[in-house]
């Protein structure tokens, strides 16, 4: 049970931090401009 919660919480990090590199690199990408 707690495995799987780790499992899961663990995917939603992963995700969140694609979309924050993708955020991050497109504000950089801006900032550049």
């Amino acid at each position: 049970e707690i495995i799987r919660e780790a499992c899961k919480w663990s995917l939603e990090l992963a995700a969140a931090c694609e979309v924050w590199k993708e955020i991050k690199f497109e504000f950089e990408a801006m900032d550049t401009l």
